[in-house]
């Protein structure tokens, strides 16, 4: 007797309506994603990318005060590299800038340092050494201008009394560019120190604990191990700072306008006297696109060095 088998039949893998529930699912999920991306793409290409191509759009045509007009080519990039003033320009822009950044980086280090070790009063000792960067560039300015003034300022005082002369900082190719400087790296160093302290939180309390019980002390600990777990915190602070300083305009402007003599007109300082006094929108135009150069330099410079500390 023979038994007759039925062929065996497989289950469909999902019913059609699943099938379009999973799609319409998966369109559902791409729709928000495009949702989120979308308003933040705007506001990018907004806020970055068109006043980029806008810049380099006025870098190659003439300008009559806000007027575009012809299409010049490079001519304006021309003018700005046979400038016998470009050298000068730059030079005063790097002492500006590494002046501030070998002021404000270990005043943001040891700063952070400290009230990584404080226990008692950290929130008023934290909200004191925040304070110059609570205020706008603009008020740190006018306030150290009013400091230092020669005929009324605390400063003026200070020395009158102590039998110096009444001084003019501002005055002086020299100690203006030496003013300038430290206001702005008083004005930055709470920055650092934010970035510093972040970093010093997440280094681990067993390795401090372990150099103390092999005999190490404070030096030991800040050599062998906040040093290296801040090496790459140390090239953020430092890139952080030096875009932020190549771009400063606002306290030099309250301060000295970018003189005695040019002594303290860096290129964001050009930028803005060729925008506002010159009304030479293509020249500023093509000394900004410089200044993005720079920055873009140093930004991949940045990169590369924290990849190869990072293999």
């Amino acid at each position: 007797m023979s038994i007759a088998s039925s062929p065996r039949t497989h289950a469909p893998d999902a019913s059609p309506r699943r099938r379009g529930a999973a799609v319409g699912g998966r369109r559902r999920g791409d729709a928000q994603v495009w949702l989120y991306v979308l308003p933040v793409s705007a506001v990018f290409l907004f806020v970055f990318i068109g006043p980029l191509f806008y810049t380099a759009w006025t870098a190659l045509h003439e300008t009559r005060y806000y007027q575009i007009g012809e299409f010049s080519g490079l001519n304006s990039f021309v003018e700005l590299f046979t400038d016998p003033d470009l050298p000068g320009l730059i030079r005063t822009t790097l002492v500006f800038s590494l002046g501030a950044l070998v002021i404000a980086l270990p005043a943001g280090l040891l700063s952070a340092i400290v009230l990584n070790n404080l226990h008692r009063y950290k929130r008023s000792v934290r909200s004191l050494f925040l304070l110059p960067w609570l205020l706008s560039q603009a008020t740190a300015g006018t306030i150290w201008l009013w400091f230092l003034n020669p005929n009324f300022g605390p400063a003026t005082a200070i020395a009158t009394s102590l039998g110096f002369g009444r001084t003019n900082v501002f005055s002086s190719p020299a100690t203006a560019l030496l003013a300038v400087t430290l206001i702005t790296a008083w004005w930055s160093y709470p920055q650092a120190m934010l970035l510093f302290l972040g970093a010093l939180q997440t280094i681990p309390v067993e390795l401090r604990e372990s150099l103390r019980v092999d005999g190490g002390g404070v030096w030991d600990d800040f050599v062998n191990v906040t040093l290296p777990y801040l090496r790459n915190t140390i090239v953020s602070v430092v890139v952080v700072l030096v875009m932020l300083y190549v771009q400063m305009v606002t306290i030099i402007l309250v301060t000295t306008r970018g003189g005695p003599l040019g002594a303290t007109e860096t290129l964001s300082m050009r930028i803005y006297n060729q925008t506002f006094n010159d009304f030479n929108l293509s020249g500023a135009s093509a000394t900004a696109i410089l200044l993005f150069a720079i920055n873009v330099v140093l930004t991949l410079a940045a990169i590369r060095f924290r990849r190869k500390e990072s293999l």
